[in-house]
């Protein structure tokens, strides 16, 4: 007779990351399974920093712009973030059934993974990575630099939109471990209260300030080419932040984002044909 040879297999283990195969751990003593130890997300050390560098260009901003962001800005911007956090402090439990369901499955949380907004849906699409991209460079990196090379009528009136603007990246990123309803909120509220709010009076006082440039070029020096050139860049920049602010509210956050939260069964969701785009797929409305 032939003696069999048994396999332990780890099931944590994956054999393609570790280097080894089932045939290269035949033996007729059964070693101890391997333990494969997760590393907990810490804010401290994953959290911390994107934080304090967003929250230091608020400030930056809030100096440059002196008074013309409103106190009603601040008081939002703060007082929902502490709300975020009351709320899961108590109305959730600090999320505890979650975090630890997620410690006892051995699952590492992954903020910018597979636990990101929409439960890790659209963080691998290309689509959304552009989408992504996007929103940073229209909504932060190009007001940024407005601020600091535009004429100081164009920076304090694009100064309340960048600011909330700042303020939610920072909610976002030290709410992760929230419960995903108050996750899924943070976008939600403050994009809602930037859209009617300081973003739309930027895009229609920049079309005001548009228009008297121009009526008034005529008798500025040749330097005013620079000045017209701000005055069109700020016009446009703030136009296409209140439109994509919108569609990001209304078509993203809302139709796209949001129903992944729901329970499949209680309520059904549609198959999408695109990662951006709330537009089923034509002859195929299914539960997923």
């Amino acid at each position: 007779m032939t003696a069999t040879n048994t396999t332990t297999v780890n099931p944590w283990v994956n054999p393609t990351i570790t280097g080894t195969s089932s045939s290269n751990k035949t033996s007729e003593t059964s070693a101890a399974p391997e333990q494969i130890i997760v590393r907990e997300y810490s804010f401290a050390r994953e959290g911390l920093v994107p934080c304090t560098i967003f929250a230091a260009l608020g400030y930056g901003v809030h100096r440059h712009s002196g008074d013309a962001i409103a106190n009603q800005d601040w008081i939002f911007s703060i007082g929902f973030l502490l709300y975020v956090f009351a709320a899961n402090a108590i109305a959730f439990n600090g999320n505890q059934l979650q975090l630890n369901q997620w410690k006892q499955r051995n699952i590492r949380f992954q903020p910018m993974g597979q636990h990101s907004l929409g439960r890790g849906e659209f963080i691998t699409e290309p689509s959304f990575l552009i989408y992504f991209a996007v929103s940073k460079m229209l909504g932060v990196l190009v007001p940024l630099v407005m601020m600091v090379a535009a004429p100081t009528e164009i920076a304090t009136m694009l100064a309340p939109s960048l600011a909330v603007l700042l303020v939610q990246a920072v909610a976002e990123q030290s709410t992760v471990e929230c419960h995903d309803v108050l996750r899924m909120a943070v976008p939600i509220a403050y994009s809602t209260y930037r859209l009617f709010g300081p973003l739309q009076v930027w895009a229609v006082a920049s079309y005001d300030l548009y228009l008297d440039q121009s009526a008034g070029e005529e008798e500025e020096s040749s330097r005013s080419s620079m000045s017209a050139m701000y005055h069109v860049l700020n016009l446009g920049v703030a136009w296409a932040n209140l439109l994509f602010g919108a569609y990001n509210l209304f078509g993203f956050l809302i139709l796209r984002a949001l129903p992944v939260y729901f329970d499949k069964d209680e309520t059904p969701r549609v198959e999408m044909a695109y990662t951006l785009l709330p537009i089923p797929k034509k002859n195929n409305i299914k539960t997923i």
